[in-house]
C-alpha cells in the first residue's frame, strides 16, 4: 500500500484563509484505489494514520519543519521518477534505436579509419538545423492542441443550450398561459379536416428524442476524432502510404458525412417546435446556436485533417539521422584529447548517444503533438475523457428538465449557510476518539450531500 497526499489550496472569501483539501489515494492491485477526502479551515492539514491527537482543536495548527521538508524530498522523488518513466515513454522507439546505432558506429568508424580527421566542430549548425526547427514545430502543434480544446469546449456549450433549448423553453398556448409545450397552440383559422387539437401539442417525447440525437452526435464527433491521421510523407511517397491514405480519408469522410447530417437533423427538431407554436425570434436563436456548432465542428474537422509543415518535419528527421555521421570526428576528438595520445572511445560513444537521444527525444515529442486528438501521447486532447463529459452535461440537463428553477436541493434546504461552512475544529469535535478512517468517512459524507 503506498499513501500520497496531495492538497488543493483554494481561498474561502469569508476571512480570506485558506480551505485545504486533503486526500489519501490507497493504490492496491485492485482496479481503484480506495479515496478518502476531508476539509480543513487551516494553514495547511492531512488526514493521516497517526495518534487522535493530530486532530486537536488549536487554531494555529501547522506542519513542523521536519515534516515539510520531508514531504519535499518525497514530491520531489516522485516527480523525478514520473519524469523518468515519460522520458523512457516517448525515448522508447525504433527510431531511436536506429539513431542511436548510427552515432555510435560513426564514431567507431572514424575511429578505425579517419583518426586524422579528429577535430573541433562548432555546434551552431545543431542548433540552427534541428533544435531551433524542433521547438518552433512543438509550439505550433501545442497551439494547434489548445485551438482543438477550445473548439470542444465551445461545442460542449453549445449542446448544452441546444438541449436546454428542446427540453425546457416553453412559450404562450391557446389558453394565453405559458404553457406551449402541453397545450394546443393559437391557430389563425381553424384545424383543417380530420386535424384534432391534439395534434397542435409539442409531442412529450420531444425532449427525450432531442436528447438521443445530441447523444448520437456526440459518439459520431468521437468516432471521427479517433480515426487515425494521415498527411505523412510516406502517404504521398510510397505505395502503401497511399492505400493507407485512401482508407484513412474515406473512413474520416464517412464519420464527417455522419456528423453533417445529425447536425441538419437539429434543424429539423428545431421546425418541429416552430410549427408546434415556438415563436419565431426564440426559433432564430436555436439556429443561431446551430451555426454556431456547425463553425466549430468544421474548426475541429480542420485541426484533426491538417498537420503542421511537413517539409520541416521530414527535413527535421533527416537532419536527426545524419548529423552524427558527420560530428564523429568531433566525438573522436573528445575520446583522443588535445596531445591526441589518449583513448577514451567509450566516453566518446556514449557522449554521442546522449546528443543523439536528447535530439530524437524532440523529434519524438514534436510528432506526438501532430495530431491533437491522438489518443497515444500525455499532451494530446483526451477525447474519450472530453466527449463523456459532454454526454454526461447533456443527460444532467435532460434529467433536471422535471425540476423548477426555484426548487434546491433537499440536502442544501435544510441547511443554514452557516452550517455549510464546515471546518477543521467542528469536524474533529463531532467525533469521538477519531481515527483517520473515521474522521475521513464522516467528513466525505457531508460534503457528498452538501456538493
Amino acid at each position: 500500500t503506498v499513501s500520497v497526499l496531495y492538497w488543493k489550496i483554494s481561498t474561502t472569501p469569508q476571512k480570506g484563509m485558506a480551505t485545504i483539501f486533503c486526500c489519501r489515494f490507497n493504490q492496491h492491485p485492485g482496479p481503484r484505489g480506495q479515496l478518502a477526502g476531508t476539509v480543513y479551515n487551516e494553514t495547511r492539514g492531512c488526514c493521516c494514520d497517526g495518534p487522535a491527537d493530530l486532530y486537536d482543536t488549536d487554531d494555529t495548527w501547522q506542519e513542523s519543519y521536519v515534516s515539510q521538508l520531508f514531504y519535499s524530498f518525497f514530491d520531489l522523488a516522485l516527480d523525478l521518477w514520473a519524469a523518468f518513466a515519460v522520458f523512457v515513454k516517448y525515448v522508447w522507439s525504433a527510431e531511436t534505436l536506429l539513431a542511436l546505432t548510427t552515432s555510435v558506429l560513426s564514431v567507431l568508424a572514424y575511429d578505425r579509419y579517419g583518426q586524422r580527421l579528429s577535430g573541433e566542430m562548432s555546434w551552431t549548425l545543431v542548433s540552427f538545423a534541428v533544435v531551433f526547427p524542433l521547438t518552433m514545430s512543438i509550439t505550433q502543434a501545442f497551439v494547434r492542441r489548445d485551438d482543438a480544446l477550445k473548439a470542444l469546449a465551445t461545442l460542449r456549450g453549445l449542446l448544452f443550450n441546444i438541449m436546454s433549448a428542446h427540453a425546457r423553453w416553453d412559450w404562450v398556448g391557446s389558453d394565453k398561459m405559458y404553457n406551449g409545450r402541453t397545450a394546443p397552440t393559437t391557430k389563425p383559422k381553424p384545424p383543417a379536416v380530420g386535424e384534432t387539437a391534439e395534434e397542435h401539442v409539442l409531442r412529450t417525447t420531444h425532449g427525450l428524442e432531442a436528447q438521443t440525437l445530441i447523444l448520437n452526435l456526440c459518439g459520431a464527433i468521437r468516432c471521427y476524432l479517433l480515426v487515425p491521421r494521415k498527411g505523412r510523407a510516406r502517404h504521398v511517397y510510397t505505395s502503401c502510404g497511399q492505400e493507407e491514405s485512401e482508407w484513412v480519408g474515406w473512413a474520416e469522410e464517412v464519420g464527417a458525412d455522419k456528423v453533417t447530417k445529425l447536425i441538419g437533423r437539429l434543424h429539423g427538431a428545431t421546425e418541429e417546435l416552430k410549427s408546434k407554436g415556438l415563436p419565431p425570434n426564440e426559433a432564430s436563436r436555436i439556429n443561431q446556436y446551430l451555426f454556431f456548432l456547425t463553425r466549430e465542428w468544421e474548426v475541429i474537422r480542420t485541426l484533426k485533417e491538417y498537420r503542421t509543415p511537413q517539409a520541416m518535419r521530414s527535413f527535421s528527421r533527416v537532419v536527426v539521422h545524419t548529423l552524427p555521421m558527420f560530428y564523429g570526428p568531433y566525438f573522436l576528438h573528445l575520446s583522443k584529447g588535445d596531445t591526441m595520445t589518449e583513448s577514451n572511445i567509450v566516453f566518446a560513444c556514449a557522449f554521442s548517444g546522449v546528443i543523439t537521444v536528447f535530439m530524437c527525444s524532440l523529434l519524438l515529442v514534436q510528432t506526438s503533438l501532430e495530431n491533437p486528438f491522438d489518443t497515444k501521447s500525455l499532451d494530446t486532447v483526451k477525447v474519450d475523457v472530453e466527449m463523456g463529459r459532454t454526454r454526461r452535461l447533456i443527460q444532467a440537463a435532460f434529467d433536471d428538465v422535471p425540476n423548477d428553477w426555484r426548487d434546491a436541493p433537499p440536502e442544501l434546504s435544510a441547511m443554514s449557510p452557516s452550517e455549510l461552512s464546515l471546518n477543521y475544529r467542528t469536524a474533529a469535535k463531532s467525533c469521538s476518539e477519531p481515527t483517520s478512517t473515521q474522521m475521513s468517512g464522516q467528513l466525505s459524507t457531508q460534503m457528498t450531500s452538501i456538493l
